[in-house]
């Protein structure tokens, strides 16, 4: 059988703080399965980029000989033909946005790769139905175990609603429409751009600012009540191609005890995930104003945020790639 020996991590040359959570759980893995964490070394950077450059990354796949098996996050799934696609790496792809007629391209690139892991659900039968030629495997993603004993340290709360990230206008004419029915209501979002963000309130006064994800997840542990869209209904993301994924920032708000009111459709990810069990869909202002009124005077349910976010800890994830290789004859054992 072949063997899964190791997790190839972007770590020493991809610093974004979107990343720092792939970084995290593939500690977590590296930790349960008893396999190290990888990174590339230079020259391997160059030797790749100069068989890239020239068009020739058949030949590399040509001569790399059989090896040992790399687990290897891909933030976002494209066509381009890389060497890293190569039949030694079993790619874990996260966010997943090609149209159907980009499929060709997207097996082409990846079809020396043994196995292919992705996080989405919906993308998963959206393959099968497509007939993807290459094997491939529905992986959740998954909320570090450290996260869950957040929910054991109860935070003190500083603002009564934030969004978080881009914002939603949905979400933003809700909270308007709120605010303008009571004017004592203030509600905190961010704003500026990449460079210079910060959190101001609705009135505009100066919050703090947005330094990055520490920043980002003390403004969580500060905030009662936020919301959550999937990708393919909300309008500030126009190119997410209507895949709607359930994504880590629902996780880093339960685990922080801060409520959450959804907006979502009834898809393959909401519904593996039972996301109405703890994340209530609403689809219009009344729908928003009984929710919200709710949570500012109801407390947190810790319990049931805990046997939610259980489920998906990434020590669990890690112990489910177990079943999920040994249908494709790979076992997992340390270099």
């Amino acid at each position: 059988m072949t063997k899964l020996c190791s997790i190839y991590s972007q770590r020493a040359f991809s610093p974004y703080p979107s990343f720092r959570i792939v970084y995290e759980w593939e500690d977590i893995i590296s930790r349960t399965l008893g396999i190290p964490v990888r990174t590339p070394g230079e020259i391997s950077n160059i030797l790749h980029r100069r068989f890239e450059n020239n068009g020739i990354t058949e030949l590399y796949h040509a001569l790399i000989p059989q090896g040992k098996l790399s687990l290897h996050f891909i933030m976002t799934a494209d066509t381009k033909q890389l060497c890293w696609y190569n039949r030694n790496t079993i790619p874990v792809i996260i966010d997943f946005w090609l149209e159907e007629k980009e499929l060709p391209d997207f097996y082409k690139a990846f079809r020396h790769v043994p196995l292919i892991l992705v996080s989405s659900r919906e993308v998963y039968e959206f393959l099968l139905a497509n007939k993807c030629p290459i094997p491939i495997e529905h992986w959740g993603l998954s909320i570090p175990d450290s996260y869950l004993e957040r929910l054991e340290r109860p935070s003190q709360k500083k603002y009564d609603f934030c969004l978080f990230g881009r914002p939603n206008p949905f979400f933003l004419r809700l909270l308007d429409e709120y605010a303008d029915k009571h004017p004592s209501f203030e509600y905190v979002l961010n704003k500026g751009n990449i460079d210079n963000r910060s959190y101001v309130t609705n009135k505009g006064q100066f919050v703090c600012a947005d330094t990055g994800r520490e920043s980002y997840l003390q403004m969580i542990a500060s905030t009662r009540i936020s919301c959550y869209t999937t990708p393919g209904i909300d309008e500030s993301k126009p190119d997410s191609n209507r895949f709607n994924q359930v994504t880590p920032r629902v996780f880093e708000m339960l685990s922080n005890s801060c409520h959450v009111i959804g907006h979502y459709p009834n898809n393959p990810d909401t519904d593996w995930y039972d996301l109405s069990s703890i994340v209530p869909n609403v689809e219009s202002y009344s729908d928003f104003e009984i929710q919200l009124e709710r949570m500012l005077t109801e407390p947190f349910d810790v319990a049931n945020a805990h046997s939610f976010l259980s489920k998906h800890a990434t020590s669990s994830r890690a112990k489910e790639l177990y079943d999920l290789l040994e249908a494709h004859s790979i076992t997992i054992s340390a270099l």
